[in-house]
């Protein structure tokens, strides 16, 4: 029997992508077929419980291609952890991308991008689109908004003692950061990192916002609930809103984050 090697398979492939003095690792999922293929960014949240690389294989059985990148300081990438060197790794996963020569050895079609995060990685999306006019799609599952938490920290002294476990916990696992460092971070840019206010620069983008009824959390009531509000105010125009019956981390609703990703992102950029 003659083995037929199959052109233009689906691929998972390791790349390292520089960000600042530092190389962070992306996780590469190649769509099969020639393409080239419209390419989503997943980002995790923090420090990174869940990955979503299910997520990312399932869209890729459907035809997307999906890059996971693991933020500066985190999971093996080099260099120290901070919100600030976060965002400015999406730029850089970005940039990369769309290079003449990584465009062609994954089949990637750099004109239809696609930001999609989770929790701290849904925050990730929306800013860095704000500031990347050629990112048309993106979309928060269950995002934070950091200029909220800043101002539930200054009004409940109970708030600060839960966030601050939550970040002692969470920068246990991730490379020069520490509690202190990303309190600092987020007084500082609380407002340039305030969802709610960056919401009118987002209303000619294709939006899709999930929210999950048991996400202790980012309970839906203070963060996706006035979002949405805020868009449709500000005459979102492209907006698709979703809510699970599951946890933060939708843990019991995974096939179906996927459909829906799926389905809004052929809406979206086809």
């Amino acid at each position: 029997m003659v083995n037929v090697k199959q052109k233009n398979p689906s691929m998972l492939k390791l790349l390292k992508i520089p960000s600042g003095d530092d190389v962070i690792i992306g996780r590469m999922y190649i769509a099969e077929g020639e393409g080239p293929h419209a390419t989503v960014i997943l980002l995790h949240g923090f420090p990174g419980v869940m990955m979503n690389l299910d997520t990312a294989s399932d869209l890729q059985q459907k035809g997307w291609n999906v890059l996971v990148i693991n933020y500066r300081g985190a999971w093996g990438s080099q260099g120290s952890f901070s919100y600030t060197h976060s965002l400015e790794d999406v730029h850089a996963a970005l940039h990369y991308i769309k290079q003449n020569e990584v465009t062609k050895e994954n089949r990637i079609d750099s004109e239809r991008i696609a930001l999609v995060g989770h929790s701290f990685g849904g925050f990730l999306a929306l800013k860095v689109a704000t500031l990347e006019p050629s990112i048309k799609a993106v979309a928060s599952l269950s995002g934070a908004n950091f200029g909220l938490f800043a101002k539930m920290v200054e009004q409940d002294p109970s708030f600060k003692a839960q966030i601050t476990e939550v970040l002692r916990e969470g920068t246990y696992f991730l490379k020069g950061a520490s509690v202190e460092s990303i309190m600092e971070e987020v007084r500082f840019h609380q407002n340039e990192w305030d969802t709610f206010l960056l919401a009118p620069l987002l209303t000619d983008r294709k939006l899709l916002l999930t929210a999950a009824v048991l996400d202790e959390d980012i309970p839906k009531l203070y963060f996706h609930d006035p979002l949405v509000s805020i868009l449709e105010n500000a005459g979102a125009k492209h907006l698709q809103c979703k809510v699970f019956e599951t946890d933060h981390n939708y843990i019991n609703k995974r096939k179906e984050i996927a459909l829906t990703l799926n389905k809004w992102l052929y809406e979206a950029l086809n």
